[in-house]
């Protein structure tokens, strides 16, 4: 049986995945340019995507792909109306990021409530000056997205000792996290919680999701952490809370314009920790993110369903207009 062949779409500056260890599977051809990708494309069924910001596929399209597996848990790039309305199988690569981001969401926590922040910057000034801290324990956290992310941060925190309660797009009882409570409850919701944490994908729902009006319901010092994505939140909204003194703190992972500009004023706030974007890259996570891609292409090639198919539909059916066209 001939090898498939699968292009892989990486992002231009950025080492490729280890896809030798595909050779034995498939014919690999790496690109990441568009006439690249559109010289790739003929005869290609299947498509491994390492650039979750890449727009290759809204520039030349998806031609005849059958199968798109992303490395990121995102979509959000994939959701153009050629594919979301088409019959391509789109799976990602569940289990190797989410822990590793519910951690940094832990963390960032804690460095919150310990004020570690400002410890550094008292030993940097060589200042001896005592101070009390907040305690972690039945800290009250808002988890807004119960998705695979979402999921193991609540767990996680509540491992930790703190009283999470978590909203979705349908009120239901889950078998782990207990009861989820409904997007239309989440002004209220936002008022009760001491810390909110965003892990929800970007969607036409979701886009903006936190505006002026909906931080503005956030209890005044609430902490928010964003490790969903950038657009979920109006950074401008965002800056005036913070300048307000209305928010705390705020944590940032994602950005809607990523890399984030040097002249942001996100950077320049003491109270605002800018990530690039990195919150669920442990050491090795790009070989991980091969051996799960690897799984699924044993499966393709046998013809057995595939693991961690994402339905596109669920996610948002008026997509383009979640990926703007770009001039």
């Amino acid at each position: 049986m001939p090898k498939p062949k699968v292009i892989v779409i990486v992002q231009q500056g950025r080492p490729a995945p280890p896809v030798e260890r595909l050779e034995s599977e498939a014919d690999v051809v790496v690109v990441r340019t568009a006439d690249e990708f559109r010289a790739a494309l003929p005869g290609s069924e299947i498509l491994f995507l390492n650039d979750f910001r890449t727009k290759l596929l809204r520039e030349v399209g998806p031609g005849e792909l059958r199968w798109i597996h992303t490395s990121s848990i995102g979509v959000d790039t994939l959701l153009t109306g050629e594919i979301v309305n088409s019959d391509i199988v789109v799976s990602n690569s569940r289990g190797v990021c989410e822990r590793p981001i519910a951690e940094w969401v832990l963390g960032v926590l804690l460095m919150f409530t310990k004020d570690l922040r400002r410890t550094i910057e008292l030993q940097q000034a060589r200042t001896w000056q005592h101070r009390e801290t907040e305690p972690l324990l039945g800290r009250k956290v808002l988890v807004v997205g119960p998705g695979p992310v979402g999921r193991e941060t609540v767990l996680l925190l509540r491992a930790a000792g703190m009283d999470v309660t978590v909203v979705g797009r349908t009120a239901r009882e889950d078998s782990q996290l207990g009861t989820i409570a409904f997007f239309g409850d989440l002004d209220v919701l936002l008022g009760q919680a001491e810390d909110v944490v965003l892990t929800v994908p970007l969607t036409e729902e979701t886009r903006g999701l936190f505006n002026s009006s909906r931080l503005d319901r956030m209890r005044p010092g609430a902490r928010l952490v964003n490790v969903g994505r950038g657009a979920v939140v109006v950074e401008q909204d965002l800056l005036d809370a913070v300048d307000s003194g209305h928010l705390g703190a705020v944590a940032l992972d994602v950005f809607e314009q990523e890399p984030l500009a040097p002249e942001s004023p996100l950077w320049s706030r003491k109270n605002i920790l800018v990530s690039p974007h990195a919150s669920g890259d442990l050491i090795g996570w790009r070989g991980r993110v091969v051996d799960s891609f690897a799984r699924n292409l044993r499966r393709w090639k046998s013809n057995e369903p595939l693991h961690d198919v994402v339905d596109l539909m669920k996610l948002g059916v008026t997509a383009p207009a979640l990926v703007p066209d770009q001039p």
